[in-house]
């Protein structure tokens, strides 16, 4: 076998000819560097995750130190109020003041206790000249009394008295009208004529009314058994 020498180039050197060239190449399989890569993106989310749970722990134990320093400000405030207010109980002038405000809420129940059956003659008798006035009826005497002298003992009835009225009217048809009219009222029930005189131009008459359990109303009772026309 026969070899042929090439003649040397004189434009390369030596050195040149014996230089390693610096080529990069990226050798490895796909699955290795998505493995690397997904090792890499798992450690930076597993870090991120910890550094933010750490600051949410330090957030919250921040939190709970302030709600404990609020409510021992808030437990040494109240504290010092109820001394304050006992201290101010003690006062002779406040202990005084206490035993009126008792008396004066004692007596408004007894009161109420003891007027709760109580029957307003002012409010009656303001029911029956009102309706006296609406039809053009003069009233000349209303008398009164309560049944089985009981002071407003509700009957098995439902009476609690009776009253006359005595006056006079320009007709029987007023007078019938102010029987009517009466017979509107809750105070009072069952009117009827006792008696009357005279002709046309004037007549007398005389009206017995039967008064109801709803004209037992007092002042310091409860709003839903008060006296239909306001009281007294």
């Amino acid at each position: 076998m026969t070899t042929v020498l090439m003649p040397v180039d004189p434009s390369v050197s030596p050195a040149q000819a014996a230089r390693v060239l610096s080529v990069r190449a990226d050798l490895l399989p796909p699955e290795i560097r998505d493995g690397r890569r997904a090792r890499r993106t798992r450690g930076f989310v597993l870090v991120s995750l910890t550094l933010v749970l750490a600051m949410l722990g330090g957030w919250y134990w921040l939190a709970i130190q302030d709600l404990d320093a609020a409510r021992t400000e808030n437990n040494d405030a109240f504290a010092q109020l109820t001394d304050v207010q006992r201290a101010q109980q003690k006062d002779p002038e406040v202990q005084g003041l206490i035993k009126v405000d008792n008396g004066t809420a004692l007596l408004t129940k007894e009161l109420k206790a003891a007027l709760a059956n109580d029957l307003s003659w002012a409010n009656m008798l303001d029911l029956i000249r009102d309706r006296a006035d609406d039809v053009d009826v003069t009233v000349a005497e209303i008398t009164a009394s309560l049944d089985s002298a009981n002071s407003g003992t509700v009957s098995t009835a439902g009476e609690v008295g009776t009253l006359t009225v005595t006056g006079t009217a320009k007709n029987k048809k007023v007078v019938a009208a102010y029987v009517d009219a009466l017979s509107d009222l809750e105070d009072a029930s069952n009117p009827f004529v006792s008696s009357i005189a005279g002709g046309d131009g004037k007549v007398a008459f005389s009206i017995t009314v039967t008064i109801t359990e709803d004209a037992l109303c007092g002042r310091l009772v409860d709003s839903d058994h008060v006296c239909p026309s306001g009281g007294k």
